[in-house]
């Protein structure tokens, strides 16, 4: 349609001025002498995006609303119509250009193209498979852009050495007791961050470019009594004296203390909303879950020599006993290189055999996403991502305006989902960049005797990472719906709804045996054998070993409880679970998929379009306007030095050979009814052409031997009927006016 409403002419002006223009902006940003900086330049190209986003997502709805309000208020008469102007004279040529494209469209329109129920399902396939497609398009590069994946390196740097022995530090691993945590702070978190470095200055020994940002906090967990039970502990609150002796006295100068010899505090948590959403989580240890804000805190200083006397005041005076459950050590750096944040979690648990177990929690993420530090790609996708959602919603929310009905359906319920999560991602994203923010302003004034606590942004970009997550999946399955007017879409979404009991079934039996099976490994070998010390882990790896994994798995770890009872559980395991079970599952599903296939191919004997067929005829006429404006793609006839007939003699040559070389296999058995159809349509196809043919013959007569308005000078002899020609093309008979 668009090329039928616009001429050459003015798409040439239109090219001519654009170009003009392009021409004309350029040269004066090149050499009117101003020069922008790339910052104030992102920032103003972002800065007009959002104000021609406000203009039509805030202003043009209330300038609508006003104007309903206004015109339900006061009405105005309907102004009478009037016919465009310049608006071309219709002559007998006109008229035959028309009867050319209905013929035409009606050589493309068979039987099969005339069911209206399938046409209009495939017209709503096609709308929600360019909506759908294109938003899941762009969901994916804001994805898969906003994803550094360098930074797991970082993050496996990071573990490495804080757990390992290194030349200059003390590896985490290597604390088996509890006296050894103070040499830990003494030389990995206290000589490596305020040591000289190699250049001289004070700095992180391992990679100058991370620096560490506030001082390290000391977080210990004390339960109310060391009794170690299968129940959850009951955490200690109380403020105690140094060695943790009771009563506490607080004296008057306490406030005004050296801070070198601040003991270990309860922890001082601000109740807030956001505080409870966020730092509302349990650290997962080995012996027991740790709340986030619960427990005992000390900060250590930010010179050298104090940290060290506050390790050894804390040493002195026993501050990490036996009654610690556990310890955090958590501290922040930055990269300035990079802009990334690594939050370091180290944990050391008590355990009640005297040993610690240690473990190392490392999140290294981008947080600052500023428009200073996007790349004119990242900046280009998300505006293009926001105008997909913004068109995503107006097509859901239309939708219910004019069905309100419709909001009973289980995908309009999908839709509106991934309209929340949209609206739940733009909130999170705005939240972390105010707490970022916050957290710079503060990295900026003092930081020298301040710990920043980095785990509420970090929580919300979590939060962030889930929530497109979802978002994905969601989208993903919305998009299947769409897609099931393909054959492999159909296949496989009708065999999970035919056999979803069946696998259901024998999915519930293959958990059983499972975690029988797991119970059964973890009780002899659980407290020798890593992969089955818990019982949640040996069902896992039951499970993985069932369907072929068997790397981290040795023979040994069968055999604790005795070698009968490991042979016979291995048997177990291998032939009835792995073989059997997993094999009749697969079974099951083979014959649905093959039962499923039956089905279609009978459905598909059916005569009805593909939904390809569909979109050849529905835009045919924008694929012909495009290909005539493109010549380059126009399939143009090559007669190769030889007249039409012999061609046409050719190419019928050409297919009886290929006629007869398919005799050699076996035709398939066509029914009678198909074939007098195909021959009726054969025929009709026929009449068509020569319809074509003589409406092409006329108008080319009318165009050499007639005028302007394709008039012949003879009486019209046409071979069209003249029934056909609509009232308006006929010529009406002049009325003479009567005499007096």
């Amino acid at each position: 349609m668009i090329f039928k409403t616009i001429s050459r002419k003015d798409l040439a002006c239109f090219g001519v001025t654009f170009f003009v223009l392009l021409v004309c902006f350029t040269l004066i940003s090149i050499f009117s002498g101003f020069e922008h900086e790339p910052k104030r330049y992102k920032t103003m190209m972002v800065t007009i995006i959002l104000v021609f986003f406000v203009q039509y997502l805030v202003y043009e709805p209330i300038r609508f609303l006003v104007m309903a309000i206004d015109y339900a208020t006061w009405p105005e008469e309907d102004q009478p119509y009037k016919a465009e102007t310049g608006m071309q004279k219709p002559n007998r040529i006109a008229y035959l250009k028309i009867r050319l494209r209905s013929l035409r469209s009606e050589l493309l329109i068979t039987e099969e193209h005339q069911n209206e129920p399938l046409n209009r399902r495939y017209k709503h396939i096609t709308g929600d498979l360019l909506l759908y497609g294109t938003y899941f398009v762009a969901l994916m590069f804001v994805v898969v852009m906003q994803e550094d994946q360098c930074l797991y390196y970082n993050t496996n740097n990071m573990q490495r050495l804080f757990m390992e022995n290194t030349s200059f530090t003390y590896g985490l691993s290597q604390v088996y007791f509890l006296y050894q945590i103070h040499n830990y702070l003494k030389i990995t978190m206290i000589e490596t961050f305020f040591s000289p470095n190699l250049y001289g200055y004070e700095g992180w020994w391992a990679m100058e470019q991370w620096q560490k940002i506030g001082v390290i906090r000391l977080r210990q967990v004390r339960p109310v009594n060391c009794h170690y039970g299968l129940g959850r502990p009951k955490w200690d609150t109380a403020t105690y004296a140094p060695e943790w002796r009771l009563p506490y006295h607080r004296l008057h100068y306490t406030d005004k203390f050296w801070r070198i010899y601040d003991p270990f505090r309860p922890f001082d948590f601000k109740v807030s909303f956001l505080n409870g959403l966020l730092l509302n989580f349990d650290h997962w240890g080995y012996m027991f879950h740790y709340p986030e804000t619960a427990g005992y805190v000390v900060m250590l200083m930010s010179t050298k020599v104090n940290c060290l006397k506050q390790v050894d005041y804390l040493n002195a005076y026993s501050w990490l006993n036996k009654n610690t459950s556990a310890l955090f050590i958590d501290f922040a750096m930055y990269n300035a290189d990079v802009n990334a944040f690594t939050v370091i979690t180290l944990r050391l648990e008590n355990s009640p055999f005297g040993t610690q177990m240690h473990r190392v929690h490392v999140d290294t993420v981008q947080m600052l996403g500023s428009v200073d530090t996007r790349s004119n790609l990242e900046l280009l996708v998300l505006g293009v991502y926001a105008i997909l959602v913004i068109q995503f919603v107006r097509g859901v929310f239309s939708k219910l305006w004019h069905d309100p009905a419709s909001i009973r359906a289980v995908w309009t319920m999908v839709d509106l989902i991934i309209c929340a999560l949209n609206f739940l991602l733009l909130s999170l994203t705005i939240i972390r960049d105010l707490e970022t923010d916050e957290l710079s302003e503060m990295i900026e004034t003092n930081t020298r005797d301040q710990y920043l606590d980095f785990q509420r942004p970090l929580r919300l970009h979590q939060m962030l990472a889930i929530v497109k997550g979802f978002l994905v999946a969601i989208t993903t399955l919305r998009l299947w719906k769409v897609l099931q007017f393909a054959a492999v879409f159909q296949h496989f979404t009708h065999t999970l709804f035919s056999a979803w009991r069946a696998v259901a079934s024998l999915g519930l039996i293959i958990l059983v045996l499972l975690m029988g099976m797991g119970i059964a490994l973890a009780v002899p070998n659980g407290n020798n054998a890593e992969v089955f010390h818990h019982i949640i882990q040996a069902v896992v790896t039951c499970l993985w070993y069932s369907v072929g994994f068997s790397a981290g798995i040795k023979p040994n770890d069968f055999f604790h409880g005795g070698r009968i009872l490991g042979i016979l559980l291995y048997m177990v395991l291998v032939f009835l679970l792995a073989i059997v079970l997993m094999n009749v599952f697969a079974s099951v599903i083979y014959d649905y998929f093959n039962e499923t296939g039956r089905d279609l191919k009978e459905q598909a004997g059916k005569s009805q379009i593909s939904f390809w067929e569909f979109l050849r005829v529905e835009y045919s006429d924008s694929t012909a306007g495009f290909a005539r404006y493109f010549r380059c793609m126009t399939k143009k006839y090559r007669p190769h030095g030889r007249t039409v007939a012999q061609n046409v003699e050719l190419e019928l040559t050409r297919q009886e050979e290929a006629r007869l070389q398919k005799r050699n296999f076996q035709e398939p058995i066509i029914p009678e009814e198909d074939k007098h159809g195909d021959y009726l349509r054969r025929g009709k196809r026929m009449f068509k052409l020569m319809a074509i043919l003589d409406v092409q013959v006329e108008i080319l007569e009318r165009l050499v031997l007639g005028d302007a308005d394709g008039n012949l000078p003879s009486p019209d002899v046409s071979d069209s009927d003249p029934e056909d020609m609509p009232e308006m093309y006929r010529k009406q008979p002049v009325k003479l006016r009567p005499s007096i």
